[in-house]
């Protein structure tokens, strides 16, 4: 494969637009190379791979996130509530995920917190349909996802 033909797969994958995709690859003429390009089955198998790789990130970020929401901890909502002054910076430090909804009322501030159980059912419902086949395997896989996943945060200074 050409490199230009690479870049409009990976363009394909970023716009979900092949008119775009065939311009910003280097194509003079977009929508006839799209017609081309569409036509040769390694360029179609080539977009087809790459969009089952991102489907596949997106599904461990979404168990990943789901196994956060349902087990994680409320420590730092707790101190944002105690907090009197709330600086930008400390919100950067702060893990808010499990927040739903905060309020100001004139009892003072309301924190409702994400429906762990819905997350948990969610996990379950993600998990059983990844072939899991209920043994648990799907959810060890989560559970080394996610602890993958909280090591890279962890060492991350820049991260929320």
């Amino acid at each position: 494969m050409k490199p230009r033909e690479k870049e409009f797969c990976r363009l394909m994958t970023v716009y979900a637009d092949p008119i775009r995709a065939a311009r910003e690859a280097g194509y003079k003429e977009p929508e006839r190379a799209w017609s081309e390009l569409s036509a040769q089955e390694e360029i179609v198998g080539e977009i087809r791979r790459r969009c089952e790789n991102i489907r596949s990130i997106f599904e461990s970020t979404a168990v990943c996130g789901l196994y956060r929401l349902a087990y994680g901890g409320v420590n730092d909502a707790l101190t944002f509530i105690n907090r009197e002054i709330i600086l930008k910076e400390d919100l950067k430090e702060l893990d808010l995920r499990n927040v739903s909804e905060i309020k100001k009322t004139d009892k003072g501030i309301e924190v409702k917190f994400c429906d762990r159980i819905k997350a948990i059912d969610k996990l379950q419902e993600l998990l059983g349909s990844s072939g899991g086949q209920g043994n648990g395997a799907g959810l060890l896989d989560a559970i080394l996802l996610s602890a993958e996943a909280l090591g890279r945060h962890g060492s991350d200074d820049d991260a929320v």
